[in-house]
């Protein structure tokens, strides 16, 4: 399974059907959320079949960054 950020673009709220419907679905699970985001882990396949009748939706693979080492060091 992988991790997916799910963007709400619609001038309104997300709709709680839409919310409902992601959070009902096997194999899916919400981690984070936010008013117009979703952290979600789950197959990418089922998402976008998901995200084909809730229109205002995009999807995009959740992307991390290695810390910086900041760590003073003697020459």
């Amino acid at each position: 399974m992988s991790r997916f950020v799910l963007r709400y673009g619609g001038s309104d709220a997300i709709p709680a059907g839409h919310l409902n419907t992601i959070r009902s679905t096997p194999g899916l699970k919400v981690i984070d959320e936010s008013p117009r985001m979703l952290l979600v882990d789950g197959e990418q396949s089922s998402l976008q079949e998901k995200l084909k009748d809730m229109p205002g939706w995009s999807l995009h693979p959740e992307q991390t960054y290695p810390m910086p080492d900041t760590r003073k060091r003697l020459a």
